[in-house]
C-alpha cells in the first residue's frame, strides 16, 4: 500500500519527495548537532595540537551542514513555491471566475474547482445519456411514423378503398400517435362514396365529436388545431381537416389522455394522414362518378343503336300493318295484302336478327387473350353471320391497354364492321390495328368497299357514326370517317394508351 502511493510511480510524486527533502535536512541538522556537541567535549579537553586538528574538522563539518541545509531549505521553498504558486495559479486560470474566490487557500479552491468540474461533469454524462435516450425515442417514434404512412398509403392507393381499409389505416394512425382512439367524421359526397358510412372510429367515437355534434365551419377550413381537456369533453383531442380541391369533406379526430402533450412530429403525421385519406376519397369519389358517366354512356350508346336499328325496323313494320289493315278493310286484291305480307316478314326478319346483334353487341367481352382475340372473335363472327370477305392485320406488338380501352377500341370496330353490312353494302373488308412505339399511338383503320358515305348520315338516321366518335372522345383520342379512294368508306380511330411499354421509358415533356 505504502510501496503504490510513494514509490517510484506512486500516486504522490510531489509528498515524496518533500519527505525525502526533510528528511535530508533532518539528518544534515543531527549532523551538525552532533558536530556542535563532539566540539564542546573537546573544548573541555587541555588545548593541543590533536584538539585544534579536530576542532578545525567539526567546524569544516558543521559549515557543511548548514551549508546544505540552506541549500535544502531553498529547494524545499522553491519547490513550494513552484507547486502551491505557480502550478495553483495556473490550475485556477481555469477555473470558473465564481471558483477563485471559494476556499481559504489555494488547496481549497483547487479542491472546489475540482468538485464543481466533476459536477459539471456529471451533468454532461447525465445529459448525454438522457439525449441519447430522447434521441433513440425519436428514432423510434420516426420509425413508426414512416411506417404508418407507408402502410397507409399501400392501403389508401388501392382502387378498391372501403371503410375497411380507411378503419386499417386509422389503426395504424393510433399506434403512432398513441392516442387513445382515432376517427373520420365524413360528410356530403364523401359519405356516398363509402356507402353511407359518415363515421369510421378505431376505439369508438372520440368524445369530443360527441360533445360537439360536429366540427364547426371554421374548423373544417382551417388548419391542424388541438383542443385542450374542457369539463364536457375531459380529453385532449386533435382535429384536421379534409378537404379535396379545397371543398371540405370530412374531419379527422385524435383523443390523447388529459395530459398528454403534442407534438410537431404527432401534428405532422396527422395532417400527412388527412391529405393521404382525402386524396384517396376524392379518388374514390371520381372514380364512382366516372363509372357512372361510363354507364350513361352506354345507356346513350344503347339507346342510339336501338333508335339507328330496331326502332326504324318497328316503325317500316308498323307502316306496313297500318297499310295491311287499311288494305283488309278496303278488300284489297289478295296480290297487294299478300305483298304487304311479305314485307311485314321481311321486316320481322330484319328486327330479329337487330335484336341478335344488339344482344352480341352489348354482351361482349374481352376476354384473357386480350385485344386481338377479341378482335379476331369479332371480325370471324361477322364474316360468318354476313359472308363479307374481311382481312385483318395485326400490328398491335407490345402496345398495353387498360380494360376500358380494350372495350371501347373492340366496340368502334363491331361498329364499323355492322355499317360495312347494313348500310354500305359492302362484299370485302380490311382492318389494321397498329402501334407505334416512337410516338405512341395506336391506329385502327376500317375500309370497306361499299356505297360509301351518305351526305348526311345523322339526317338518315344513322347513329353509328356520331357513337363512334364518342368513343374516341373517351379515349381522348380522334376518329375519322372518309372516303376510300375508289370506292367505299374509311374508318380511322388514333389514340394514346394510358400505359407505356415495359421496355420503353415515359418520355419527359420538352
Amino acid at each position: 500500500m505504502i510501496s503504490s502511493s510513494f514509490g517510484p510511480h506512486g500516486r504522490f510524486p510531489l509528498y515524496r519527495r518533500l519527505a525525502f527533502a526533510l528528511a535530508s535536512v533532518a539528518l544534515l541538522a543531527m549532523l551538525g548537532l552532533w558536530a556542535a556537541v563532539e566540539a564542546q567535549e573537546q573544548f573541555a579537553q587541555p588545548a593541543g595540537t590533536a584538539v585544534e586538528q579536530r576542532l578545525a574538522v567539526l567546524l569544516l563539518l558543521q559549515s557543511l551542514c548548514a551549508a546544505l541545509i540552506v541549500g535544502g531549505v531553498m529547494a524545499i521553498a522553491h519547490r513550494a513555491y513552484h507547486v502551491l504558486v505557480r502550478q495553483s495559479t495556473e490550475s485556477q486560470d481555469l477555473l470558473p471566475p465564481a471558483a477563485r474566490e471559494r476556499g481559504s487557500n489555494e488547496v481549497e479552491r483547487l479542491i472546489e474547482g475540482l468538485a464543481e468540474f466533476n459536477a459539471q461533469d456529471a451533468g454532461r454524462i447525465a445529459a448525454e445519456g438522457w439525449q441519447s435516450r430522447v434521441d433513440a425515442a425519436q428514432l423510434t417514434r420516426y420509425g413508426m411514423t414512416l411506417h404508418a404512412l407507408h402502410q397507409s398509403v399501400r392501403l389508401l392507393s388501392r382502387a378498391d378503398t372501403s371503410e375497411v381499409s380507411l378503419r386499417q389505416a386509422l389503426q395504424l394512425l393510433e399506434a403512432a400517435l398513441g392516442s387513445q382512439t382515432v376517427a373520420l367524421q365524413l360528410h356530403g359526397q364523401a359519405i356516398d362514396s363509402l356507402d353511407g358510412a359518415a363515421l369510421i372510429d378505431t376505439r369508438g367515437e372520440p368524445r369530443l365529436l360527441a360533445s360537439l355534434g360536429a366540427p364547426s365551419t371554421a374548423r373544417r377550413h382551417g388548419g391542424a388545431r388541438v383542443v385542450a381537456p374542457t369539463p364536457d369533453c375531459p380529453y385532449a383531442s386533435l382535429l384536421v381537416p379534409l378537404a379535396c380541391d379545397g371543398r371540405p369533406i370530412g374531419t379527422l379526430v385524435a383523443q390523447f389522455r388529459a395530459d398528454e402533450r403534442l407534438d410537431d412530429t404527432q401534428v405532422q403525421l396527422a395532417e400527412s394522414f388527412a391529405r393521404l385519406a382525402g386524396t384517396a376519397i376524392a379518388a374514390l369519389s371520381r372514380r364512382q362518378e366516372e363509372r357512372r358517366m361510363a354507364l350513361m354512356e352506354e345507356r346513350g350508346a344503347i339507346a342510339a343503336e336501338l333508335h339507328d336499328s330496331l326502332a326504324q325496323a318497328l316503325s317500316y313494320m308498323k307502316i306496313q300493318v297500318a297499310r295491311l289493315q287499311a288494305g283488309l278493310d278496303r278488300d284489297a286484291p289478295r296480290e297487294d295484302i299478300r305483298r304487304t305480307s311479305d314485307e311485314l316478314r321481311e321486316g320481322l326478319s330484319l328486327a330479329y336478327r337487330e335484336v341478335r346483334e344488339l344482344i352480341a353487341a352489348f354482351r361482349v367481352r374481352v376476354g384473357p387473350g386480350g385485344l386481338r382475340a377479341a378482335l379476331q372473335d369479332a371480325i370471324d363472327g361477322f364474316g360468318q353471320r354476313s359472308q363479307l370477305e374481311i382481312s385483318y392485320a395485326d400490328r398491335i406488338g407490345a402496345c398495353p391497354l387498360e380494360p376500358n380501352e380494350e372495350l371501347h377500341v373492340l366496340q368502334l370496330v363491331r361498329e364499323a364492321l355492322s355499317n360495312a353490312v347494313r348500310h354500305a353494302q359492302a362484299r370485302q373488308v380490311w382492318v389494321t390495328a397498329e402501334y407505334r412505339v416512337d410516338d405512341h399511338q395506336l391506329t385502327v383503320t376500317i375500309e370497306d368497299d361499299g356505297l360509301g358515305l351518305d351526305p348526311d348520315p345523322e339526317q338518315s338516321g344513322h347513329y353509328g357514326l356520331g357513337i363512334m366518335r364518342e368513343r374516341a372522345r373517351s379515349l381522348r383520342g380522334h376518329c375519322s370517317v372518309e372516303p376510300r379512294e375508289g370506292s367505299g368508306t374509311r374508318v380511322r380511330l388514333a389514340f394514346s394508351p394510358q400505359r407505356f411499354p415495359a421496355e420503353r421509358p415515359i418520355p419527359h415533356p420538352p
